[in-house]
């Protein structure tokens, strides 16, 4: 497969035949495009652009502007030509002249040596320098280096190799093996390592791509890390502790076997048969006469010229020196597992928690540059100033009360890294916490080393990682919400990615600027100076979209439709260089006001979309956090259902317009009816007034004046009598008893149709009692009755209007309903008093029955609004021939009773 210079790709198949892919559409050619049907045996490109094909024994040259092939093969060397091996870089072919290729558009020839005739040649191939393979069937293999014609011998103790450098300066070395097969040599994780390849090609990252022959596609990264092991020469492969002396030697502690020297590249090994006091080394460092000192599970130790010997300073019993520090003023600080430990030139003396430490077993210890003790462990950070202690933990802002790392920057600032709480900055007296929450690596800080170019190297339990003190410090001052973090495990050269800690040093920077960090395999070193930032800017690709879970299609743009609620939108970055460690963030413009951090997360999820027009936009950076700001974007638009567009809108808003306008129509008709209502009652009682005074002065006039009047003149004649002599008559006197007797009683039933007066005197139980038992003589009704005591169950002003309800109703129907039977129920109880009057007579029908008043009252509209007052319900049921029923429901209002 050859890509030409317009960017099309022609692949010689197989079958003999070639095809082209141009502009999104194959297309094969043939004999009427001037090259035999299934007669293409190779194809290749030269510098130039011209695209060459190998047909049977000719080679032909693609004509773009006429789209024919021509025939371009001297008639001297039309041949039997085979493809090239390697990267189809042209033809060979032989005669009895010799070796004959066409490479880079021209033909060259070469002669054979007798021993190498052309009809033993197996096969020919082309490396990258120019150097001409071929192989014989014998397996003989010769070379024909560039710019030569001579052929050489290749021999097989010493092999040919050829030297490759990259567009970004990798070198790659290749060797050939037998049948032509080329290999690549490289190290891995320290190991020499071999594969061999078919195809190899570098990208734009660095990466390189290995094509096998049955053994699939490997990718290869330029490793960062460089591992020393037991091979290399150290004493154990678990380490811990490293410390580096004055004469740049650097020292190793193993967990169990003792301690290393690595000077000159080579290292020396020391156990306990030299002197060590216990195998396990557990915190190295130096003073300031040149002596290494060791301490192991077994005690301390002092190295000087090669030698090791035994100190007289005394640690506190069962204690272990965990850290192991000298002051500028020559005081040596052994930070243990039961405290801290100052010795100079006499007993040593040990500080605890009660002297102020924040806790006993000691990690880590360094002097600031002003002279400050830092002394971190488990149970918090410690600084000895001037004599005095002052302790911080998890409480004051510290990322954990279990410390194993210090640092102070050349700003004065001091980094703090923590077992399993993040990283902790302490500037002007205030705590900033980094966490994986944030954007650390891990939560893990071990050791914290910084490089020339500003980043801080920490490490942890999976693996090795940097941070910008940049960002560290921007995200300190809320100048951003985030950091990045780039870490390094077993693509970069790791043999375990697993770091120790906790006995110190757990990692150095070395005099030429290399880091060296503790594993459980062995050492690992990193160069920051070599380490190369990739530069190339992620392409970001939005590759799918999901509604409800369903896969939709993605056209330049997304509509979603009506009750559809929730979109996943998934998406990537490609990068071949710790492509898990891409980050993304992302913004859906019209909801999101601010890009969301999405970390490695490589799906969007919305649901519940207001109807509207968004645009997805999503970013990306690469592992060295590298940010492709313009990204990329997804227009989204979210169709509204029917009743959320704006017709429907409109129409709701008619409807609701007329349902106003009907609803205050109607709410005015009410008024109007009721003040109708409230008319035709005033004109009632208006009216029933006048006639309650009509017929009082009817009354007064017609019975009671009446009665006065005859008295008056029954009085004059017994005057008259009197004054001739006589004495009045016993019959005359009767006659004026019997007017005033009648008189009085008349004036008794107009003073009772105003207020009966047993409603005052006997209460109004009593009073309806009588009412119903006067009504009832007087019509012949039988009425029954069942009276609760309601004395207290209505306020006494109100009392009356109850009273008239009952005399009314019983009025009416000895005036109207023809009935022979009543029956009243008046029942109560805590709530409420219901008043029930049903007769056996005539009914009527309630439509048509207008309410009208009788003598003494106005009817049922009067019965109603005496109800009302009492602020109960009036409920009348009647039909004609079914007698009528009046119901009236008053609630009992302990209030209006106090």
């Amino acid at each position: 497969m050859v890509e030409d210079q317009n960017g099309d790709l022609w692949l010689a198949n197989e079958s003999g035949s070639l095809t082209r892919y141009h502009h999104g559409s194959f297309h094969t050619y043939g004999p009427e495009d001037g090259i035999p049907a299934n007669g293409v045996r190779g194809i290749t490109r030269d510098p130039a652009g011209n695209l060459w094909i190998l047909s049977e024994d000719s080679i032909l040259k693609w004509n773009e502007a006429t789209g024919e092939f021509l025939d371009v093969t001297p008639g001297n060397l039309r041949l039997q030509y085979s493809p090239l091996r390697w990267d189809n870089a042209g033809f060979w072919g032989k005669d009895d002249s010799g070796l004959h290729i066409f490479v880079q558009g021209r033909f060259e020839s070469y002669p054979l040596p007798d021993w190498f005739s052309g009809n033993s040649i197996w096969d020919v191939g082309i490396d990258g320098s120019g150097t001409i393979w071929l192989e014989g069937f014998d397996g003989q293999q010769c070379v024909i280096p560039t710019g030569k014609k001579a052929v050489e011998r290749v021999d097989p103790s010493h092999p040919y190799a050829a030297s490759y450098r990259g567009a970004l300066g990798h070198s790659w070395t290749i060797h050939i093996g037998p049948h032509l097969t080329p290999f690549l040599d490289f190290e891995s994780s320290g190991q020499p390592a071999t594969i061999a390849l078919t195809r190899f090609l570098e990208d734009k990252e660095g990466n390189l791509w290995i094509g096998t022959e049955g053994n699939g596609l490997y990718q290869l990264q330029e490793q960062s890390i460089k591992v020393y092991t037991k091979a290399q020469g150290l004493i154990d492969q678990d380490i811990y502790p490293i410390y580096q002396d004055r004469s740049g030697a650097i020292w190793i502690g193993a967990w169990q076997l003792g301690l290393s020297c690595f000077r000159d590249g080579r290292f020396t090994n020391y156990s306990t048969a030299e002197g060590l006091p216990g195998r396990l080394v557990s915190a190295l460092g130096g003073d300031s006469d040149g002596n290494v000192w060791i301490a192991t599970h077994g005690g301390l130790a002092i190295v000087r010229d090669g030698q090791i010997r035994k100190p007289d300073t005394l640690l506190p019993e069962h204690a272990v020196a965990q850290a192991i520090m000298q002051d500028r003023g020559g005081t040596l600080w052994f930070g243990t597992t039961n405290g801290l430990v100052a010795y100079r030139d006499g007993p040593s003396r040990t500080l605890t928690v009660q002297d102020g430490l924040a806790g006993n077993d000691v990690k880590v210890i360094i002097e600031s540059a002003s002279g400050d003790l830092w002394i971190g462990g488990y149970g918090g950070l410690t600084r000895l100033h001037d004599g005095q202690f002052t302790h911080w933990t998890e409480h004051d802002g510290l990322p954990s009360d279990n410390i194993r790392a210090i640092y102070e920057d050349h700003d004065g600032v001091i980094w703090i890294g923590s077992y399993d709480g993040g990283l902790g900055r302490f500037k002007d007296g205030k705590f900033t916490r980094y966490t994986e929450r944030d954007g650390l690596f891990n939560n893990g800080v071990f050791q914290i080393l910084e490089d020339e170019r500003g980043n801080l190297w920490m490490s942890c339990n999976r693996g090795i990682y940097r941070v910008s003190k940049q960002d560290l410090n921007a995200f300190a001052d809320g100048k951003r919400a985030t950091i990045t973090s780039v870490d390094y495990g077993k693509a970069d050269g790791m043999l375990n990615v697993e770091c120790n800690g906790g006995m110190w040093p757990a990692g150095i920077k070395t005099k030429d600027g290399k880091l060296w960090f503790p594993t459980e395999d062995g050492l690992a070193v990193i160069n920051p100076q070599t380490i190369r930032i990739n530069p190339q800017l992620p392409p970001v690709v939005i590759e799918a979209a999901f509604l409800d879970r369903v896969r939709t299609a993605i056209q330049g743009s997304l509509r979603i439709p009506p009750g559809k609620e929730n979109l996943e939108i998934e998406y990537t970055a490609l990068s071949f260089i710790h492509s898990e460690q891409i980050r993304f963030r992302y913004r859906l413009e019209g909801l999101d006001s601010n890009l969301i951090d999405a970390g490695s997360r490589r799906t969007a999820y919305y649901s519940h979309l207001p109807p509207g027009t968004y645009a997805f936009h999503v970013i990306a950076d690469n592992s060295d956090g590298v940010w492709n700001n313009v990204g990329q974007s997804l227009k989204i638009t979210v169709l509204a259902p029917f009743y959320r567009t704006w017709w429907f809108i409109t129409i709701e808003m008619l409807l609701a317009t007329a349902l106003v306008v009907l609803a205050l129509y109607y709410r005015i008709s009410q008024l109007q009816r009721a003040q109708a209502v409230q008319k035709a009652f005033s004109q009632q009682l208006i009216a029933s007034q006048e006639n309650e005074r009509k017929r009082i002065a009817s009354e007064l006039h017609d019975s009671l004046g009446q009665r006065l009047i005859v008295i008056n003149n029954l009085v004059l004649l017994s005057i008259k009598s009197q004054n001739k002599g006589n004495t009045p008559s016993v019959d005359a006197m009767q006659e004026i008893s019997d007017e005033v007797g009648g008189a009085i009683q008349e004036t008794r039933e107009i003073s009772y149709n105003l207020r009966p007066f047993q409603l005052d005197r006997l209460g109004l139980t009593k009073a309806v009692e009588i009412v119903a038992r006067t009504l009832g003589s007087a019509s012949g009704i039988r009425i029954a009755s069942e009276i609760d005591n309601i004395d207290d169950a209505l306020p006494k002003d109100l009392r009356i209007n109850f009273y008239r309800i009952v005399q009314e109703s019983l009025n009416n129907i000895m005036k109207h309903s023809q009935a022979t039977d009543v029956d009243i129920h008046i029942t109560r109880d805590k709530e409420r008093v219901i008043l029930s009057i049903r007769d056996n007579g005539i009914g009527f029908n309630l439509a048509s029955h207008p309410s009208k008043g009788g003598k003494s009252g106005f009817g049922l509209t009067g019965m109603e609004e005496r109800a009302h007052s009492l602020g109960g319900n009036f409920r009348v049921r009647s039909a004609p021939g079914q007698g009528t029923v009046m119901t009236v429901e008053i609630p009992i209002d302990r209030k209006d009773l106090s």
